[in-house]
């Protein structure tokens, strides 16, 4: 589900990405929500937010939000490049690259953190989950070509509202059969996003109960288990292959 396929994706993929992604960036807005107060991946808000800050110039308030609405900005951004890049040298499991790093970054701090001032490591999540939740939208944007954005529940609700009334419509409109499947297909994407963003977002609750920060470790191993299990399913075919072929020349 990780690999951008030369002949199109289906639509269990889509699904399954949306399971482990959108699912991913719940669990880490409430994680956010429980550590700081804040939805790192909520521009609208923070933008609004800043709006108001910037009337009565609350400088103390408007520099976090400026600095939430940067970094998410920058991850997305570094996420298109490293996807531009990527398709150059015909890299297709970049996607799997970049989620393995994700995953890692919200690992590591909590282990060195140990060792670390507890104010160093709650500004580092603050505002590094912010430019990792960027990255992580980006990255499910791209991968499954605007139908899976993990992070952006107001878009998928809008999405979904549009694709249902197509699907209502249909008595009047005559839509093609071939259109009314990719409206039930879309339908099913929107709606598997949503409802995984609000299980994570459970279990998040939970996690945070019970383990505090050390719940990140969570978020950041399926991410970490996911493009692992990417890259050993494209190695192992790889090898598959070259075996395969040496077989065919003996």
């Amino acid at each position: 589900m990780l690999i951008d396929k030369k002949s199109g994706r289906t639509g269990n993929e889509d699904r399954q990405l949306a399971v482990a992604l959108a699912g991913c960036a719940g669990m880490l807005n409430v994680l956010a929500l429980g550590a700081f107060g804040l939805f790192p991946s909520n521009m609208t808000g923070n933008a609004t937010q800043l709006s108001q800050e910037l009337l009565q110039w609350n400088k103390l308030e408007m520099i976090p939000l400026i600095l939430l609405l940067t970094c998410f900005l920058s991850g997305a951004f570094t996420s298109r490049v490293a996807v531009s890049f990527a398709k150059k040298v015909n890299l297709r499991t970049i996607y799997a690259h970049i989620l393995l790093v994700e995953g890692v970054l919200l690992i590591a701090p909590v282990v060195v953190g140990f060792w670390y001032p507890q104010d160093l490591q709650h500004g580092y999540y603050l505002f590094g989950l912010s430019f990792l939740l960027g990255v992580h939208n980006a990255t499910s944007t791209q991968l499954s070509q605007g139908k899976v954005r993990t992070t952006h529940v107001t878009g998928t609700l809008t999405d979904a509202g549009i694709v249902l009334a197509n699907l209502l419509l249909h008595p009047i409109m005559r839509y093609p059969p071939a259109q009314m499947k990719q409206f039930r297909y879309l339908l099913s994407v929107y709606f598997t996003s949503f409802i995984s963003f609000f299980i994570g977002g459970l279990i998040g609750i939970l996690g945070y109960e019970w383990f505090g920060m050390k719940a990140f470790i969570l978020a950041g191993s399926i991410l970490l288990a996911v493009s692992l299990l990417t890259l050993i399913r494209v190695l192992c075919r790889k090898r598959t292959k070259a075996f395969q072929g040496c077989t065919l020349q003996r």
